[in-house]
């Protein structure tokens, strides 16, 4: 039975994972401990969710019964890698693929040649603990590696998965163009009933396709994408990632302040450790920080985006700089936005998205500069990648204002469609009246707001009474108040003004 299991493995897992666990249960407690591997394989073949079956929240690795040979130690590895991502402990999952990478690289040839079959498996695990830890650049690699070596051996479970899996990478990215190139490499699933297995291997995919629409403002489609990808009972380790798509399009299709009380209940059904670190403490504070922009509330989005610089997500640096500059221009510091993507439109980038981003942001942020032929310069070299790569989602940053004056301006013309959605959607929020005091300004409004008298104040600074007197008027004329009491009110709704 042993070899049987062995030789059919990638075939029972794609065409009868039921036979699969039955089989592997029937083998006796002598053969395990012959062979390591298998108590591996045991556990998480019972992990599996066959046919809707109810199964635990988290996979749990099992001791193996001896060292084994190469295979063994590798399974052995991969669960404990796999048990440690569920346990939120994504950098000791690294751990464990790093230490299978360094085991595979001290083997020759014909010992590997021997447990190619299974590796595609085992490399889909690591590939998704290298994601899941944060390790982008090596996971997308690794899920290329496993994408091959599963059409090698007509793994097509496998195959779609790591296809999925990049698709949904370069549409996070914003690169539609190469997202829809893994999609069509997908190979067609040999079981067409969408089993809970078969349903796991199509999540990123299905995820990829909702991503994709929503960028292109096909709300309809995105629904009927994220409808059709598994819920995160089903697929448990892709909550993150589920969570982060759909609050993409809530945001596109004005529904951002429902999906941000969705967003903290689903994170509050996560264990802290889950839910703050690696990739999924990325993508939710993302979520949270982008949801708080959508509807305006640029301080609490500010106070996230701060969150994001301690979680180190290599990937992480451009969308981070995108949002603080939005988070600066909405309030009201169009110039602090301009040097904040200053240095990303100097070098060439690998996201289209962020791209976009950037040359939007400097588009807007010139308008505001009231520097009316460098924003539609920015705004032309934006709008020739939103519209080549489906990113028209973008355009919903602007306000209606904003966006009115920049298509005023612009020769290509937006399909019906998606005029028909900017429409309906309006635009973000208008921003609250710029204030710009000057440095002197600012000394003296944090002194009004320790309520000391004029006297004190001149005295501190050591200039006259009139000086401070003609400086506060300036002050609550700039503010639109009248008196110390309102300018209070006023601070306290906006405290960048002492910043």
């Amino acid at each position: 039975m042993l070899e049987t299991i062995e030789k059919h493995w990638a075939v029972l897992t794609q065409t009868d994972q039921a036979l699969l666990v039955e089989a592997i249960n029937a083998l006796p407690g002598p053969v395990l401990e012959a062979n390591p591997r298998f108590v591996a394989a045991k556990t998480y073949a019972n992990y599996l969710p066959i046919n809707g079956d109810v199964r635990p929240l988290r996979f749990q690795h099992t001791v193996a019964a001896g060292p084994g040979g190469l295979l063994d130690q590798l399974a052995d590895l991969t669960s404990r890698s796999v048990s440690a991502r569920f346990q939120g402990n994504p950098a000791q999952a690294v751990a464990f693929v790093r230490e299978a990478h360094a085991a595979i690289a001290e083997v020759s040839d014909d010992a590997l040649a021997a447990i190619r079959p299974v590796l595609p498996d085992i490399r889909l695990q690591w590939a998704m603990s290298l994601e899941l830890g944060g390790e982008l650049v090596d996971a997308a690699r690794a899920y290329e590696r496993t994408f091959d070596e599963a059409l090698t051996f007509d793994n097509r479970r496998i195959a779609v998965k790591a296809a999925g899996a990049l698709a949904l990478n370069y549409a996070l990215a914003g690169n539609q163009t190469a997202a829809e190139q893994w999609l069509s490499r997908r190979p067609k699933i040999l079981d067409e009933s969408r089993s809970a297995v078969i349903d796991t291997v199509l999540t990123r995919g299905d995820l990829a396709q909702a991503l994709m629409a929503a960028h292109d403002l096909r709300f309809d489609d995105a629904r009927a994408a994220l409808d059709a990808a598994p819920s995160a009972d089903v697929d448990r380790e892709a909550w993150a990632l589920r969570l982060f798509v759909e609050s993409v399009l809530a945001r596109a299709s004005g529904r951002a302040r429902q999906q941000l009380s969705r967003v903290g209940a689903a994170m509050a059904s996560q264990p802290e450790r889950v839910r703050t670190t690696g990739l999924n403490g990325w993508l939710t504070t993302m979520a949270t920080a982008e949801l708080q922009l959508a509807i305006g509330d640029v301080e609490a989005a500010g106070r996230t985006i701060g969150h994001l610089r301690v979680l180190d997500l290599p990937a992480a640096n451009d969308p981070v700089r995108v949002l603080r500059a939005w988070a600066a221009l909405r309030r009201g510091d169009a110039e602090g936005a301009v040097v904040l993507v200053g240095p990303g439109l100097a070098e060439p980038l690998t996201s289209a998205r962020i791209t976009v981003e950037l040359l939007m942001i400097a588009a807007a942020a010139n308008l505001q500069l009231e520097q009316p032929a460098e924003a539609q310069a920015y705004f032309q070299a934006a709008m020739d990648l939103i519209i080549s790569e489906g990113l028209f989602i973008v355009l919903l940053r602007l306000t209606a204002a904003e966006r009115t004056t920049l298509l005023a301006g612009q020769p290509a013309s937006l399909p019906p469609r998606v005029v028909q959605e900017l429409d309906s959607l309006g635009g973000a929020p208008t921003p609250p009246k710029v204030v710009q005091l000057s440095e002197r300004e600012r000394v003296v409004l944090r002194h009004l707001m320790a309520a000391p008298s004029l006297h004190a104040i001149a005295a501190a600074e050591h200039v006259s009474h009139n000086t401070v007197k003609s400086q506060v008027k300036s002050i609550y004329r700039k503010l639109g108040v009248t008196n110390r009491d309102d300018a209070i009110r006023v601070v306290a709704s906006a405290p960048h003004l002492l910043a």
